[in-house]
Parts: structure tokens; sequence; C-alpha cells
């Protein structure tokens, strides 16, 4: 990719400054320096579903402008050979350059939006020093203890906060509103994660879970900002945690099995949020329309389905309705009863083996990876399901890898020490491996049933910690009557 010409920069500042701005779109210019930086691109103005708002490619001078057409101040995402998230506003003209720095994108801005992605470059800069200081550290700043962890973040967002101050006389009331929002949540998100560090690496056998203290008055202290703060990313994210975090909690003992390996516990989840009335109403459709637009990935679409159809039903008039539709729509050949979609890959042993052949058998499908932790924490779940199903022939236990080419040993190496049994296949391409975009896998691990004929019986099954939810779905699918009372009430 050639250098940006100077002639062409400035025909294109020009070409922009004539038109006349529109309240509803801003004008975006990406002018890419480097030779070797990819050219496709796209930019996503909503928060749901996966397809981009505009896709384009960069001319041979490394640029690309358009009109995006936006209703509010808001945070889009470009992404492409990097990701990059920048707050905007309509009747605003953005141009943002990028160089690469041994492969580190460097980013500059100039027009009237200029100053909103200049500010939040500046406290993401606050954030990188904070964890660099640490680097030396197993887990970074989460490895220091609660006292000197606490005095260091109130430090760090005092020193945000003199940022932003500076800025304040330049500052329309809205965006205000959007860093003080942005201030609050990015401390509370980085506590939030000192929790859970510390109870995944640091708790000491037979000690009880760190618990943050305050942590059961954050979301109150959140609700107070106006509906305007969810256009920063860190308090949107904090908003949407709500869901999951609170729900959790109203679903009792669940013994050792985890919460989301019962598909019920989504559905109860979503009841309790939509009738909880100390949710304000302005965050109430947004909070459920995140979790409604992820629940495919949990669920499948026939699990979802019904969920989606009750949010749709409830706020008609929430301005992403049209977006979470769209993204369940690219869920349709995934339903219950369609023919499922083949693949073939390389097996352990060299040979070629596709879903489509073994026609004839119940096939559960793990889609997985070496350096998925999540993944291989249900192995031994998988172990005791199989153990259970042992004498059933029909029965066939498929994984597909989707490491990347380049870590086929490792994948070879990690399949003996754990001593994974079932029909091993290589996708070698990582995100790019076809089953990714057949069965619109966007994370892992994701679980596929398929009955005798070949058809989808769950495009999102439950997990091996299910227990008996995955063992009497398998035993159904081979026509085997259960004997005691199923536990898929």
């Amino acid at each position: 990719m050639n250098t940006k010409r100077l002639m062409l920069l400035f025909l294109c500042i020009g070409l922009f400054s004539c038109q006349e701005k529109k309240e509803n779109s801003f004008l975006f210019t990406l002018q890419v320096e480097d030779p070797n930086l990819e050219q496709e691109y796209s930019i996503h103005t909503s928060s749901f579903g996966t397809e981009a708002a505009y896709s384009f490619t960069l001319d041979e001078n490394g640029s690309y402008a358009t009109e995006v057409k936006i209703d509010e101040p808001k945070t889009i995402s470009l992404s492409g050979n990097f990701y990059k998230p920048l707050y905007v506003t309509p009747g605003k003209s953005l141009t943002v350059k990028v160089k690469m720095d041994d492969k580190t994108p460097v980013f500059s801005y100039e027009g009237e939006g200029a100053v909103y992605p200049q500010i939040f470059d500046q406290l993401a800069t606050l954030d990188q020093e904070f964890s660099d200081k640490y680097e030396e550290l197993d887990h970074r700043q989460y490895s220091l203890d609660w006292d000197t962890f606490k005095q260091e973040l109130d430090e760090l967002t005092e020193k945000k906060r003199a940022i932003v101050e500076t800025k304040t006389n330049n500052l329309s009331k809205d965006f205000e509103i959007v860093l003080e929002a942005h201030l609050f949540a990015s401390k509370v998100n980085e506590m939030n994660l000192y929790g859970s560090y510390y109870n995944s690496y640091k708790k000491e056998e037979g000690e009880a879970d760190f618990s943050v203290p305050g942590k059961a008055d954050f979301y109150s202290q959140a609700f107070v900002f106006d509906a305007k703060a969810l256009a920063s990313a860190e308090s949107s994210n904090l908003i949407s945690s709500y869901v999951t975090s609170k729900g959790i909690d109203q679903l009792g003992d669940l013994g050792d099995t985890p919460w989301y390996s019962i598909p019920d516990n989504w559905s109860k989840i979503y009841e309790f949020t939509k009738n909880n009335k100390n949710i304000p109403d302005d965050y109430k459709a947004y909070m459920l329309g995140s979790y409604v637009s992820s629940l495919t990935m949990a669920l499948g679409i026939d699990g979802a389905w019904d969920i989606k159809e009750d949010f749709v039903k409830s706020y008609p008039n929430y301005n992403q309705v049209d977006q979470i539709n769209a993204a369940y729509e690219k869920w349709e050949p995934l339903r219950k009863g369609n023919v499922a979609p083949d693949f073939e890959y390389e097996s352990l042993n060299g040979e070629m083996v596709s879903l489509s052949s073994l026609k004839g058998s119940v096939v559960y499908v793990d889609v997985w990876a070496t350096w998925c932790g999540p993944c291989i924490s249900e192995f031994p779940s998988y172990k005791a399901l199989k153990k259970r199903l042992e004498d059933a022939k029909d029965v066939k236990w498929l994984y597909v890898s989707v490491d990347e080419a380049k870590d086929k040993e490792k994948w070879v190496n990690f399949l003996a020490k754990n001593e994974l049994d079932g029909i091993q296949l290589f996708g070698g391409n990582g995100w790019d491996t076809s089953i990714t975009e057949k069965y619109q896998i966007r994370g892992i691990p994701r679980y596929l049933l398929i009955d005798k004929d070949g058809k989808i019986h769950s495009s999102n099954a439950p997990r091996p910690s299910s227990g008996d939810i995955i063992y009497d779905e398998i035993q159904k699918l081979r026509g085997v009557r259960l004997e005691r009372a199923t536990s898929l009430k």
C-alpha cells in the first residue's frame, strides 16, 4: 500500500469541507500508512449482531472516505488489521490516521470530532502505563495486595480526571456525562477484574472467595448517570454485566454444575432482569437487548428464540431491534431438524473425516482449541460422560480443533498428554476454519448434537458439565427409554 499522497489528502479534505453536514451522520475518513497492512476494513455502528454496517477497501493510496449514519452519539468500532473503538457524534467530521510502529498501530485524528478519540486515547495510555508498571509480576497489577492495588487505582483515576478537567470547557454536556461515567466504570471494572484474578489464582485452598468492598453498590451508583453514559464502552460493559452478575444470585445452590450449563437458567435470568423494578427503564432495554443478542451463542437459535421474541414484543421501539432480528436470521439454517452443514478435516491418523460420513450415529461435536481454558476445563466432565456411555456404539465423539496450522504439533502433543480419545480433527485455520462460519461460532467451547439422520438436534448443545442434561439428550436420540425422571424439566 503506497503512502498517502499530499495532493489527494487536500482533495479529500476539501471535498468534505464542501459537503453539507447532516445531523444523522458524520463524515469519516481513514488513512493508513503501511505497505503491508490489510486493505479490508469494516465499521460497526451496532453493539449487536456480527454484520458490519460498512465494509470497505482502502484505495491504492491507503485511504477511504464515507458518510456514516448515526442518530445519536455512540461508540463505534473500526476493524481490519487492528481494532479501534471510536466515540463519535452526529454532525461532526473525523479523520483517523494510522501509522504502524513495529506492528503496533499509532493513531492520530483530525476534524471537529477529533477531541473525543484524543481524550480516550490519553486515558487508555494511562491504563497501559499502570499495567506496564507491574509487568514483571505474574498477574501484573492484580498480583498486588488489595490495599496497595486500591491506592494505586485511586491515583490512576485522579490522573485521568485531571486530563478530563483540562478539556471540560471545550466539551458538550453530553460528552461530560460520558466521560464521568467512563471514569467510574473503568475503576469498577478494574476492581472486578482484581476479584476475578484473586479467586482464580491467588485464593488459598479452603479460603472463601474474595469479595470486592462496596461491590453491592456499584450498579446503583452506575444507574445514577444519564443513559447517554452508554456511549462509553466501559460504562455499557458494566451496565450489561448486571444481567448475569445479579441474575446468577437468584438461581440458588447449583452444586458443582456451572450455572451456564443448565439451559433453563438463561431464561430465568432474563425474567429476573425484565421484572426487576430497581433497574431504570432507560437502561433495562439496553441490558436485555445486549443479553438477547448474545443468547444464540449460549443456547442456539431454538433455545434462544422464545426469549428473543418476548424481548422484541416487549420493546418494539428499541433502536436496535432490527439488528437483533437480523443476527437471529443468520442462525435460521441451524434450527433443529435441518440437515447439518457438512465439514471435513484431517484426523489425528492423517485420514480425511467428514461429519456426513458419520451418518447413522449420534454425533456429539466439541469445537475447541489447545489455548482455550474453558474448553480444557470441560474435559474431565467429557470423560465422565463418555464413561457413562461407553457401551453406546452408536455414539461418535467428534472433536474439531480450531488451532492455527503452526500449532499442529502442539495439538498432537496435547492429545497425547491428556489421553483424549474419540475422533480428533484438526481445522488448522484458527477462526477461519469453515466450521466456525457454518455454525456461527464466535466463541469456544461450542458443542453440536447431530442425530442419526445427519440432522441438527442442537446447534448449541449442553456442555459435558451439564451432567444428566446432555446424557439424557444423547440417550433420547439413541432411542433409549429413560427409566428415571429426566432433569430437563
